[in-house]
């Protein structure tokens, strides 16, 4: 049986908004973990993965899909297989400019697609490529900082384009590409977004922290659960939506909340209550909570498919793994409030123990260094994406 993989990594606006990803190939959708050598194997595998193997909406939801292509691509008699609306083509480095190549993507602007020029390198012969192009992708590692002003403005001395920063890794080098007047960021600063201002929380920090708080014990009573949610409306509301949609055809109608606790248990209320709180958060960056959620369904998943004792403990060790950037306190601080396991406080400060080993993991799969791990957590991985895009669609 064929296993499907596909990365992605989050591209946000000038107001921190995701308005894209890019969908990245990465080896291991086949058991046999076959590897590609060549630009136009690995842009048909995203192709194939993204259109057939998960959905546009799954991967992005309505959010663009950016995909690099290579030359053969651009062949002005090619039709795509896909919809102008969702799809940004890339146009990778390695395509030569020359009569085909910009008759092809001529092609595709007058289709309706947007043109993204990839690692962009300023060079004269490029210069028919820059007034295609919709956006234009500057690849600022090891680029100084008084260079990336300048070469914002020679670009936009030949065309009207958006301008897309690439691996922007830290804060400063964040502020450099956006007092340059660059459009769109990505880069791993964004995987643990800084860029936000304090926290406006449509609940009070405390009773957050006390709903977290009792997640984290072991074999809380149901009681004590209900007793925090019910003294928030919108938290309430949310929890009940959320059982609506998982409602079986033999259950009644809900009449009181603790109906509703009883009805699905306590594993699955603390999962809900999880992901509703941090989502009660409304000036996160809304990717940082994709990245939880998956971190903590991904943690789990490999904690069953191993056995190991309390795979819940794993759900809140991912969970929280973000808790510094949510709250924009210092993680430790954080984690000792809420009177976690010492193993779970290790293994997401110094990721020591199982703990630690699951959250290296998973970071693996975020930061594209996943060759190594064996294809049953490639696939569990795929199965913590599409949860929890499951779930951000129901909160």
């Amino acid at each position: 049986m064929e296993e499907l993989f596909i990365g992605r990594q989050p591209i946000l606006d000038r107001h921190h908004q995701v308005y894209g990803y890019e969908l990245l190939f990465r080896n291991g959708y086949h058991p046999m973990r076959a590897q590609f050598d060549c630009d136009q194997d690995a842009t048909a595998t995203v192709v194939h993965n993204a259109m057939m193997g998960f959905s546009l909406d799954e991967l992005v939801g309505d959010a663009k899909a950016f995909i690099n292509f290579s030359e053969a691509f651009f062949d002005p008699d090619m039709e795509p297989c896909f919809s102008s609306h969702r799809v940004v083509c890339e146009v990778l480095e390695t395509v030569p400019v020359n009569d085909t190549t910009v008759a092809g993507i001529r092609n595709l602007k007058e289709q309706g697609f947007q043109i993204a020029l990839d690692d962009f390198v300023f060079k004269a012969e490029f210069i028919p490529f820059i007034r295609l192009a919709d956006i234009i992708k500057i690849d600022i590692e090891g680029m100084k900082p008084e260079k990336i002003p300048l070469l914002v403005q020679k670009i936009r001395h030949i065309a009207k384009v958006k301008i897309l920063a690439e691996r922007v890794e830290t804060r400063a080098i964040y502020d450099v590409c956006r007092l340059a007047g660059c459009d769109y960021f990505q880069g791993h600063y964004f995987a643990r977004p800084e860029v936000v201002s304090s926290a406006k929380l449509s609940v009070s920090k405390g009773h957050l922290l006390l709903l977290l708080r009792r997640l984290a014990q072991e074999n809380i009573p149901l009681e004590a659960l209900e007793e925090v949610v019910r003294q928030d409306v919108g938290l309430m509301h949310k929890l009940i939506k959320l059982a609506s949609q998982n409602r079986t055809v033999g259950m009644p109608e809900f009449e009181t909340l603790h109906q509703v606790l009883t009805f699905f248990g306590l594993r699955r209320v603390q999962s809900w209550a999880s992901m509703i709180s941090m989502s009660l958060l409304d000036d996160v960056v809304p990717e940082v909570f994709n990245i939880a959620r998956t971190r903590a369904i991904f943690m789990r998943l490999c904690a069953e498919h191993e056995k190991l004792e309390n795979p819940d403990s794993y759900y809140l060790a991912g969970m929280f793994s973000l808790l510094d950037v949510i709250l924009k306190k210092p993680l430790l601080e954080l984690l000792e409030a809420l009177s976690l396991n010492r193993k779970i406080v290790n293994g997401i400060l110094r990721e020591e123990g199982e703990h630690g080993r699951m959250l290296q993991m998973v970071k693996s799969f975020e930061q594209s260094r996943s060759e190594s791990l064996d294809q049953v957590y490639r696939h569990l991985y795929v199965r913590a994406l599409k949860e929890s895009h499951n779930a951000e669609a129901l909160l």
